[in-house]
């Protein structure tokens, strides 16, 4: 008799260890786990971590006959991480319809778009924002994206599987955003973003970028290709980016009203 409950009190001994045992394991996992938050701040660790970046790229339209425009691009973006500002300046190389074009974003929301055949430099006003970037399929909001810009965002761990994690993205200013949010995956075993959903305000997912190919620069990682996709269009972006040199010491004068105007931009 004693024999048998000794062992009763030893399974219902081992079995409260197990109990406590399978509790601290979950909330051992639970504390463990990654955050939204971290998640984007590791994807800008790992893909932004840079002071400035110059290069050319060229960005392809295309609608659902073909090519629609060719266009060859000089980028010029630095990071005021004081500030958590990203400043750019794009500078159109060709075709000779496009010649000269510019666009500044001085962050703050403060943009100018420079046109050469009229001598003139604008500023985009915020309603504008939100149409498309000389034909393309980026909006003018969409371009901070490029360069894993999210502070304009608040993240949300929403899922993830043995592949990657699902962060939501939505606008801190809701209200005046293009979209209700967006998702971007993230590829686990080297935090790159693989792609970005974006959802209208009715809550369809009305666009994709995907990025590819990611190239080791020096000391600095960044996909050489982006196709963003409109789903509603049927119309497509592609971004190929030529040999980006990072962290060239570029001087605030290049983000400025009057460097725009300059057929011949040096840093």
């Amino acid at each position: 008799m004693k024999k048998r409950s000794s062992k009763l009190l030893t399974m219902k001994f081992l079995f409260s260890m197990a109990m406590v045992l399978s509790l601290f394991l979950a909330t051992a996992s639970q504390a463990m786990a990654m955050t939204g938050k971290e998640i984007v701040d590791k994807v800008k660790e790992e893909y932004g971590d840079f002071n400035d970046m110059v290069g050319k790229m060229q960005i392809k339209t295309f609608d659902k006959k073909g090519l629609i425009n060719d266009r060859q691009v000089m980028f010029f973006t630095k990071k005021e991480k004081d500030t958590d500002t990203t400043k750019s300046l794009l500078k159109f190389l060709s075709p000779s319809d496009v010649k000269g074009t510019a666009l500044l974003d001085q962050g703050n929301d403060i943009m100018y778009m420079y046109l050469p055949d009229f001598h003139k430099t604008k500023r985009i006003a915020g309603s504008a924002k939100t149409g498309s970037f000389m034909g393309t399929d980026f909006t003018y909001n969409d371009l901070s994206l490029i360069n894993y810009d999210t502070s304009d965002y608040v993240s949300k761990l929403i899922a993830e599987d043995s592949e990657a994690y699902y962060v939501e993205l939505r606008d801190k200013d809701l209200k005046n955003s293009d979209y209700d949010h967006l998702v971007m995956s993230v590829r686990k075993s080297d935090f790159f973003p693989t792609e970005i959903k974006f959802y209208d305000k009715g809550k369809k997912e009305c666009k994709v970028l995907n990025a590819y190919k990611v190239t080791q620069y020096g000391k600095h990682k960044f996909p050489k290709e982006l196709k963003m996709v409109d789903l509603t269009s049927d119309h497509r972006t592609e971004i190929y980016l030529d040999q980006p040199e990072f962290d060239v010491g570029l001087k605030d004068s290049i983000f400025t009203e009057r460097t725009m105007t300059r057929s011949n931009i040096k840093y």
